[in-house]
Order: C-alpha cells, then structure tokens, then sequence
C-alpha cells in the first residue's frame, strides 16, 4: 500500500462514520433531546475526525520522506527546523565549550543525514494557527484553510464546550453540514498537497 492509499484509505473510513451519523441526524421524526444529543454527538464525532485524519496523513507523510533517507540539508528550511527541534532545543541548553564542538559537528551529525521527523503534534486542539504551523513546517500549501479558517475555529470550539460538558446546543442540520463539507474539502485538499509533495521531493 502506497502511503497515498493509506491517507485515503483513512479518510475513506471517517467519511463513512459521519455518513453514518448524518443519517440518524437527519431522520425527521427525532425531537427534542434525541436530536440534541445526536447533533452534539455528531459534532464531537466531526472534530475527532478532523483533527485525527490531521495528524495521521501528516504522519504518513514524515515516514514516507524518513524511509526515503532525505538528507536533512536537502530539504525545505521549515521541514529542516521540525526534523531538527530537539537537536537544536539541546544544543541551546549545552554550556559554551561543549556548544561550540556540538555546532561544529551539527553539519555531519545532522544536515547531512537523513531526516528524521518527531510525532506530529497537534495539542489536543487543532486551531487554524496549529494547523497553518504544522503545514508550514511539512512545506505543503492549502488554500482552503483561508476560505474555512472561521468554520474550523468554530468546529474545535463547540467541541471544547461539548468535550468540557457545557450546554452547547446545535440542532440544525444545515448549520452542522457547513462544517462537515468544510472538513472534507480542506481534508482533500491536503491529500491532493500531499500527493503533489511527494512526487517532487
């Protein structure tokens, strides 16, 4: 399996459960808290997804370009910066002489060997800001992002308030699907970046 298949294949099953959700979401004969705990249910289900189809495509995008043993040097200045964070966090740390032999040997140890990236990161809370820092970094472009930043913003949100056990009510379908279909095109988009970012790296 290419690790494209894999991306796909991750994003084909989450699409399947909220397909799942937004049938039992939009049965007309639901009232009152039925409805309610659905629709919370579907959001909460909504972000996971977002935020776990994320971090795994970005994940089998850094193992793809570690087992094709880049060198670190080679690649862009962000994805340099990412593989190189806790290299570069201990050579802050290090005392004066023993910097000076760690920056002289950081070229050979490091730049020149393959590049080995850290688990992405998403802190729980994918944020537009996260998200456009961790694109930043993988050096991949989604212009959706701008065009649904405020939907995104609003998803993980609600899903705050939900995941805390405050009161937040969504109870209208077409208001919920503005933010699924928000989903699903930045989530394609990023496969399509993906796709293009590994034919040419």
């Amino acid at each position: 399996m290419t690790p494209l298949d894999e991306i796909v294949s991750d994003l084909d099953w989450r699409e399947a459960e909220l397909a799942v959700l937004r049938i039992l979401v939009s049965d007309s004969s639901l009232k009152g808290r039925e409805k309610t705990v659905l629709f919370r249910a579907a959001w909460a289900l909504l972000y996971a997804h977002y935020e776990g189809f994320f971090k795994f495509a970005l994940t089998v995008y850094y193992d793809e370009i570690s087992k094709r043993r880049i060198k670190c040097s080679t690649l862009p200045l962000k994805m340099q910066q990412f593989a190189l964070a806790k290299e570069i966090k201990l050579l802050r740390g290090e005392a004066s002489d023993r910097m000076i032999s760690r920056i002289c040997n950081f070229p050979t140890d490091h730049l020149e060997s393959p590049a080995n990236f850290p688990e992405v990161e998403t802190q729980s809370n994918l944020w537009p800001e996260t998200l456009f820092e961790l694109l930043g970094y993988a050096d991949l472009n989604l212009p959706s992002i701008n065009l649904h930043d405020r939907k995104l913003e609003t998803l993980v949100r609600r899903r705050n308030k939900i995941a805390h056990g405050e009161r937040d009510i969504i109870s209208d379908l077409t208001y919920y699907l503005q933010y699924e279909e928000a989903f699903t095109i930045v989530a394609y988009e990023l496969v399509f970046a993906i796709e293009d970012r590994l034919n040419t790296i």
